[in-house]
Order: structure tokens, then C-alpha cells, then sequence
């Protein structure tokens, strides 16, 4: 075998990257249990650390230093749920860009979430979430979903559309428990079974970013502590000439 023989053949029997394995014409074709398109709520991280005050004023700001919601769409298949950035329709698969780390079914809990006269509210909580003003105008229907401390809000086109999303969630989070227990002996989809292994490769991806990231601040946070502490012993033996 030749050269560039050799190399077809190794291209050709080369596993498929997740990001490809993961595309949403791949999940739509496997028939997933939910799937549907949703507005997330975007909270820059400045607002979100500042008191009320200023966040008063940076929701007069440009739209990158305030809430907002972003066009995303969700398919929920397997073990996971995972989200896509929509750039056109969205029934164009081919624009539909796969987004973060997969949301974890067997961790993730589901709750609706009050719209009142001030804003969108989390129930028995007097925190406002999104105000009123800023809500999407052609959504009535709202819900988070928690999963690996975090937590994420969305926006549907009804309430009964949130808790179809809600049920769904509880449900695929059921039954992924009973599987991995080994109590749900229905047969499971072998095409599930390849995107979960390429939504498992995604999140250890993923973490694996995360934790050199997370270890890169920490050797800044330790040189700035290491180069302070220099400074103060200087200015404490009188590290000047006189």
C-alpha cells in the first residue's frame, strides 16, 4: 500500500470527533425523547457581582453590560441535554452550533419559575431574577434547569411548553437512574449508546479545560501574593536609599 493509501485508509477508520458526533442532524436522526427552541437568560458576569445600585445603571448600559436573552436550541437524547446556538432558522440544522458542556440528566433538577408584576421570580423567593422590561416579549412560559452547582434559566413560547420541558427533564433523569442501577431492562437504542460515550468525551474535554484554567489563575493569584509580600518586606527594612 502506497503512501497516500495508507493515509486514507487510517483517515477512514479514525473515530468521529464529538464536536461532529454531537451535531443536531446526528441527535435528530437517533430520535431524542425532547427537543425544542428556548431563550436563555445571559447575565454578564460584572452585573451579576455588582450591588443593586449599579445594576440599575448598567441596564441602561449597551446590551453586553446587562441581562439579556439569547436564541438557543435543546435536544434531549440519553444521558444528556445538549444546547445549541441557532444563527438562522430553526429548522436549519446546519446552523446550529453546539454550545458549553452537556447538562447531565441522572444531577439535573427542573423548576418553573413565578412571573409577577416585578419580574421572573423563583417560587417562595423575593429575589428577581430578570425584570419585567427585559423579558422576551413572545415568551410566557418559564423554567430553570440545575445541574453541577449551576444554574440556568429559560424561556419557552407557553407555560404548558416549560412543563412539558420540566416533565421531560424529571423523567429522563428517572430513567437514567434506573439504568445505571441496572432495574430498567427495556432495550436501550445502540445509537444513544455512541452519543453518549461522545457527550462523556465533551464533558471530560471540557473539564480538562476547566482544570488548567482554574490552575492558571491559581499560579497568578500566587506570584501577585508572592510579589506583594516582596514589596511589604522592602517597605519594612527601609528598602530605599538615605
Amino acid at each position: 500500500m502506497n503512501t497516500t493509501a495508507s493515509t486514507a485508509a487510517r483517515i477512514s477508520h479514525r473515530p468521529p470527533q464529538p464536536g461532529n458526533a454531537l451535531a443536531a442532524s446526528t441527535l435528530f436522526k437517533s430520535n431524542p425523547t425532547h427537543h425544542g427552541q428556548v431563550m436563555k437568560l445571559n447575565v454578564p458576569m460584572l452585573y451579576s457581582i455588582s450591588p443593586t445600585w449599579l445594576q440599575r445603571i448598567l441596564r441602561r448600559c449597551p446590551s453586553f453590560l446587562r441581562p439579556s436573552w439569547k436564541k438557543r436550541y435543546m435536544i434531549q437524547i440519553g444521558k444528556y441535554i445538549y444546547r445549541y446556538k441557532i444563527s438562522g432558522a430553526a429548522s436549519d440544522q446546519s446552523n446550529m452550533e453546539l454550545k458549553g458542556t452537556p447538562v447531565l440528566l441522572d444531577t439535573a433538577q427542573s423548576t418553573m419559575l413565578r412571573l409577577t408584576t416585578y419580574g421572573l421570580q423563583v417560587a417562595d423567593d423575593r429575589d428577581v431574577i430578570a425584570f419585567a422590561a427585559d423579558l422576551p416579549s413572545i415568551c410566557s412560559g418559564y423554567f430553570s434547569i440545575t445541574s453541577a452547582g449551576e444554574t440556568r434559566h429559560y424561556a419557552v413560547a407557553t407555560k404548558e411548553e416549560a412543563t412539558t420541558w420540566i416533565n421531560s427533564i424529571r423523567q429522563g433523569r428517572q430513567a437514567n437512574i434506573e439504568l445505571t442501577m441496572g432495574h430498567d431492562k427495556r432495550p436501550y437504542p445502540e445509537s444513544w449508546r455512541y452519543i453518549n460515550a461522545m457527550g462523556d468525551e465533551r464533558v471530560k474535554r471540557h473539564g480538562r479545560i476547566k482544570e488548567i484554567m482554574v490552575g492558571s489563575e491559581k499560579r497568578e493569584m500566587e506570584m501577585m501574593e508572592f510579589m506583594n509580600g516582596g514589596i511589604n518586606n522592602n517597605s519594612a527594612t527601609g528598602g530605599h536609599f538615605g
